[in-house]
């Protein structure tokens, strides 16, 4: 009677960049993983997303109240260099 050898299993890996740290690391061939095992560990801490929809605000100065104050806003030739335009 034949005895079967045991042959060592073999896996085929492929060289992946981490997606958020940006350090290579071995994954088995064809895994979904995009994590190295540290940023997989601290991704896996973070509260799940939001799904809430919220209205984007406006920010920053407003320059002009009313049309009024536009009104008092003028232009002159001579706020502009005399390069024509050319950077």
């Amino acid at each position: 009677m034949r005895t079967q050898s045991a042959k060592p299993k073999e896996s085929a890996l492929e060289l992946k960049y981490c997606e958020r740290c940006g350090g290579l690391w071995l994954r088995p061939a064809g895994g979904g993983q995009i994590y190295c095992g540290v940023c997989a560990r601290a991704i896996a801490e973070l509260p799940p997303p939001s799904t809430e929809v919220k209205r984007p605000r406006r920010t920053g100065k407003k320059y002009f109240e009313s049309e009024d104050d536009f009104e008092g806003y003028r232009v002159s030739e001579t706020d502009f260099d005399d390069a024509g335009g050319v950077a």
